[in-house]
């Protein structure tokens, strides 16, 4: 009986797990079709949070993350019996982004992609 109710526990969980996930299949998209009528909000609405937005004296340029890049990090220790010093070094998160840029009507004026 017990193993009868974890079971079940345990697929509740994995199928609430599998319907979350980005609002759209960014991939798909002819961003060229939609320079100036898809608009900032239907982005918001579309993509969710950008990961990166800025804002300039012609509009606004905001990013979202299509792949990120596996992290890599190095580490060095000393130490003995009872003490111990070390150190790491990460690098920023990098990866593949979509930058979507838009005027300041909230109009799409140009879309890229980008590595960092």
């Amino acid at each position: 009986m017990k193993l009868s109710w974890l079971s079940l526990i345990v697929l509740v969980l994995l199928t609430g797990s599998c319907a979350s996930g980005p609002k759209a299949n960014i991939k798909d998209i002819d961003w060229g079709k939609r320079i100036g009528t898809y608009t900032y909000e239907e982005a918001l609405a579309e993509l969710g949070e950008p990961n990166v937005i800025s804002e300039t004296n012609e509009g606004t340029i905001a990013e979202w993350m299509l792949r990120q890049s596996p992290m890599v990090s190095f580490g060095v220790g000393f130490g003995g019996p009872g003490a111990g010093v070390g150190t790491s070094v990460s690098p920023p998160p990098s990866g593949e982004y979509l930058r979507l840029r838009f005027d300041k009507d909230g109009k799409l004026t140009e879309s890229a992609r980008a590595r960092y």
